[in-house]
């Protein structure tokens, strides 16, 4: 059969704010090989990085092969559900949508994370796979996605275990150079954040919903020599818009702290050697309650890691970190 894909909408208004309700659907892609799935397999439920749509878990940049981690893990037994942040990618984007910060988006991920696991244990979710036995779910997030994990975890203990990929909860270094952030309220942080990333973007008041240039990001999101095709492959195909406030969140230092404490399963850190951390080899003390923390940092590698040139490497890493799971599971 090989690795099949299937798109779906995953109704999350339930786990959304009261009056905010009318319209809630999350997008996600299913990407599992039926003949691969073992009896008790992992389910990896991804999101990606702000401004970034699912697809950067399945690249598939024409005339190249071999870049898209999903297809990879896939290949190896694991259904791979690559999910899109609310309010970015295909995902519903409500005309009022500044009530959608990091933890809204957390809610609404586990709400899809609840969908998605009493399907695919029915066998209703996917017609290609039976009901699955005794899977073992993991979450993963990519920069902003890791902060959507984060707080997803820490607030519901969704998962036996987190990936983090390329995201810190102690501060992030690296984009611009950051203000005294000590010497500053709450709201006056909020605004900071809010001016820069307007700056960033090239307009004067940053709308509800914004992207970011890519090219206002080369050297962290992509090494400096990245090749054309791929650049241009990452604007035309990856981008997609991200709620104001959610950026906001996400720029802010120590937000995802306090859910990051009450994480007491395993996490995988993952950093490429050009990345948003001060001190990679620092960032297991962001966990402090759990009980096994695996933190890898990759060579020739930026801050958008499934890009990079040694983007196996770290998927191969990954993926002998599974069956530890799977056997304390």
């Amino acid at each position: 059969m090989g690795v099949a894909k299937r798109d779906l909408a995953i109704d999350v208004r339930s786990g959304l704010p009261e009056g905010h309700r009318d319209e809630g659907d999350l997008t996600v892609t299913a990407v599992f090989d039926a003949e691969a799935v073992s009896a008790d397999p992992v389910v990896i439920l991804a999101t990606p990085g702000g401004t970034y749509h699912r697809r950067y878990w399945d690249l598939q940049p024409p005339g190249r092969t071999g870049y898209s981690k999903a297809e990879y893990l896939a290949e190896r037994g694991v259904v791979f559900m690559a999910m899109d942040y609310f309010g970015g990618g295909d995902s519903s984007r409500p005309a009022d949508g500044d009530f959608i910060g990091l933890e809204v988006q957390a809610d609404a991920a586990h709400t899809a994370y609840l969908a998605m696991r009493n399907g695919l244990e029915a066998g209703t979710l996917l017609e290609e796979l039976p009901a699955l036995v005794n899977p073992t779910y993991v979450g993963i997030g990519q920069s902003l996605g890791g902060f959507i994990t984060m707080i997803q975890q820490g607030k519901y203990a969704d998962y036996p275990a987190v990936g983090i990929f390329g995201a810190s909860p102690l501060v992030i270094a690296n984009i611009r150079d950051q203000p005294d952030w000590d010497s500053m309220s709450a709201q006056e942080r909020r605004e900071w954040i809010l001016e820069a990333n307007a700056k960033t973007s090239g307009v004067d008041e940053l709308p509800m919903y914004s992207g970011a240039p890519r090219e206002n990001f080369l050297g962290i999101f992509h090494v400096l020599d990245v090749p054309d095709d791929l650049f241009n492959y990452d604007k035309e195909h990856c981008a997609t818009l991200i709620p104001r406030y959610s950026g906001v969140d996400g720029m802010t230092p120590g937000l995802a702290q306090p859910f990051a404490d009450q994480i007491d399963v395993p996490v995988f850190l993952a950093f490429g050697e050009i990345d948003v951390s001060a001190d990679p080899r620092g960032e297991p003390a962001a966990y402090p309650a759990s009980p096994d923390i695996t933190t890898v940092v990759v060579p020739n590698m930026a801050h958008m890691h499934n890009f990079a040139d040694t983007r196996v490497q770290l998927w191969d890493r990954f993926l002998m970190w599974l069956p530890i799971l799977q056997s304390s599971n």
